[in-house]
């Protein structure tokens, strides 16, 4: 991560960020995560705002260096590897071998619902190439 960009990283952090609040918003995905979890979507709300995003973003800034590293790795330095589309593709990989187990096999033990399951991978996957697309294009 010597040569990596920082204002990519940064734009990438916020762009999660960003892509978080739109996609749990109620006229989005929030109604539906919130019926997923058995909520209504004024228990949204956190009970201590700072904490909250505080934690988020420093989740955020951790996630996204593992996602810098997972993009911009060894092999990966040739200009054609420079593009959006090589992030998304990464997440697209990241997607099926990481997200989906790791969400798919506790929402069977817990009974959650293929509503929950869906808002969750789709979130995170949205997240990811998002992210992953600007790393990887701007270097």
């Amino acid at each position: 991560m010597e040569n990596m960009n920082w204002a990519a990283y940064a734009v990438a952090v916020v762009a999660q960020m960003i892509v978080g609040f739109i996609w749990f918003h109620p006229s989005v995905m929030g109604k539906m995560w919130a019926k997923a979890n058995g909520i209504n979507i004024e228990d949204m709300k956190p009970s201590n705002p700072g904490m909250t995003y505080g934690l988020t973003i420093l989740y955020t800034l951790l996630f996204t260096m593992f996602l810098c590293v997972n993009v911009l790795g060894p092999g990966q330095e040739d200009v054609k590897y420079h593009t959006f589309q090589h992030g998304i593709a990464h997440a697209v990989a990241l997607t099926l071998m990481i997200m989906i187990p790791v969400i798919g096999t506790p929402m069977l033990y817990e009974k959650r619902s293929w509503g929950w399951f869906i808002v969750h991978v789709g979130y995170w996957f949205l997240r990811m190439a998002i992210a992953m697309g600007i790393l990887s294009l701007w270097r």
